[in-house]
């Protein structure tokens, strides 16, 4: 790559590189929006998983410095998940309630890396991608797509 293409990199790549991503996120964004849009959660959480598993667990991969490495590893992947993932993905696809859904989706990641690759919790983290997917698929696409009951929202004091 010249220093002239360089220059035109998506500032959004530094997320890739800090997620330990093969890919820019908006590359990564474009697959997502491309396929059908009843199926992105189990595209989405595929991607992940078996990206994270060749590397050991990604951003979550952390020394066996202790808690506060681990607490520093989560911290950091929810705030790169927030903003520059789901936030630009959901708005993508053109969905309401942009934050909260970006905050449930980026639970939903942070937390099974949490338990797959830090504190490595069996049978979440021997478990095989295919049933990962099965199992968390369903909830991340709800989060993504579906409908989100917020009986507070608009509710008055």
């Amino acid at each position: 790559m010249s220093s002239n293409e360089a220059r035109f990199i998506p500032s959004l790549d530094s997320v890739a590189k800090k997620l330990h991503l093969p890919f820019g996120v908006p590359d990564f964004i474009d697959n997502m929006v491309k396929g059908a849009s009843n199926d992105i959660g189990e595209r989405l959480i595929k991607t992940m998983i078996i990206t994270w598993d060749a590397t050991g667990g990604g951003p979550f991969a952390v020394s066996t410095a202790g808690g506060l490495a681990a607490n520093k590893a989560v911290d950091a992947s929810m705030d790169l998940f927030l903003g520059p993932v789901f936030e630009q993905l959901l708005r993508r696809l053109g969905v309401q309630d942009v934050p909260f859904r970006a905050s449930l989706c980026a639970s939903a990641i942070v937390g099974m890396g949490t338990m797959r690759w830090v504190v490595r919790t069996d049978p979440l983290a021997s478990a095989p991608v295919d049933d990962l997917v099965a199992a968390l698929a369903p909830t991340l696409q709800r989060y993504l797509t579906g409908d989100i009951k917020r009986p507070s929202k608009g509710a008055k004091p």
